[in-house]
């Protein structure tokens, strides 16, 4: 027997040796796959709350902020990105129904060891306040402002903070206006300005935010929407006034808008170019935007 036939012989009986291994390794996977195809799908819509134990069994015990730049022992953007990692892993790897306790103290952590660190202070902006930590989050957004005072995104997320979980319309529309005065700042930073201030009834401010935007944007959206919203707000003025006039005059208020017309105080209501239109309240009058 030649060596190559000896050795396909012995090739063929380590194969048949084998197959049974190979065999059970093809069922294992067969059946582990469809397994942890489920359990991800049940995990994500079935699952029920866990208890925040499980979180507290894994979440990191960061020392204090101060004491992290007493030991850092020189290798503090060493220490700021083990943090950082450590809390990549927390927040990945604990239970999405429970309390994250650990995380305003990593995140206060990393930016006192790495006060540049831009891309923690936009994490903890959009994570923080979803997690219940509003208040921390908007400390968070000024240390941020301080740190960085030239990063236009930074008040930009913390107006966000303001706007959708604490409803504070003047406090966004400062952090809005405050990140369009950076360098690099989107046009549209300023736009959204005036849009908080008229929500919350400063439209005088609105108004000449939406102004100096219209006069000064290149971008052709941007400067659209600035003039629809000055003309929006120009005819609210006007309706007030309107108002006025006739309350002197009758020493009551309209019913409806529509008897300014009647009692030609007004040849017509304008049309609004956002199609959000106004309504009075007859016992006061006044003129408000209809709700969207």
């Amino acid at each position: 027997m030649d060596w190559q036939s000896f050795a396909e012989m012995n090739s063929k009986k380590f194969a048949l040796k084998r197959f049974p291994y190979a065999l059970l390794g093809l069922i294992f996977l067969a059946s582990v796959v469809p397994a942890q195809l489920w359990y991800d799908h049940w995990s994500r819509s079935e699952r029920k709350p866990l208890d925040t134990t499980y979180n507290i069994l894994i979440e990191p015990q960061p020392v204090s902020a101060s004491t992290a730049k007493l030991v850092n022992f020189g290798f503090k953007e060493f220490l700021a990105d083990y943090y950082w990692l450590s809390l990549i892993q927390y927040y990945g790897g604990g239970d999405p129904y429970g309390k994250y306790r650990k995380m305003p103290d990593l995140f206060n952590n990393i930016i006192e060891l790495s006060p540049k660190y831009e891309a923690v202070y936009q994490t903890g902006l959009i994570i923080m306040p979803g997690e219940g930590y509003v208040d921390e989050a908007i400390d968070f957004g000024y240390k941020g402002m301080d740190n960085m005072p030239d990063k236009w995104e930074i008040p930009y997320y913390t107006g966000l903070v303001y706007h959708i979980y604490k409803k504070d319309y003047v406090s966004a529309a400062k952090m809005f206006e405050r990140a369009a005065e950076m360098p690099n700042a989107l046009p549209i930073t300023k736009y959204f300005a005036g849009i908080y201030y008229n929500k919350a009834d400063q439209r005088e401010t609105a108004y000449n935010i939406f102004k100096t935007v219209y006069e000064t944007t290149k971008d052709d959206y941007v400067k659209d929407r600035a003039k629809k919203n000055m003309d929006h707000l120009a005819i609210y003025f006007l309706l007030q006034d309107a108002v006025k006039y006739y309350h002197d005059n009758y020493k009551s208020y309209p019913s409806d808008l529509n008897q300014l017309v009647t009692k030609k105080v007004l040849k017509s209501i304008p049309e609004d170019p956002l199609t959000i239109g106004f309504t009075i309240d007859p016992n006061t009058g006044i003129v408000t935007e209809n709700k969207k």
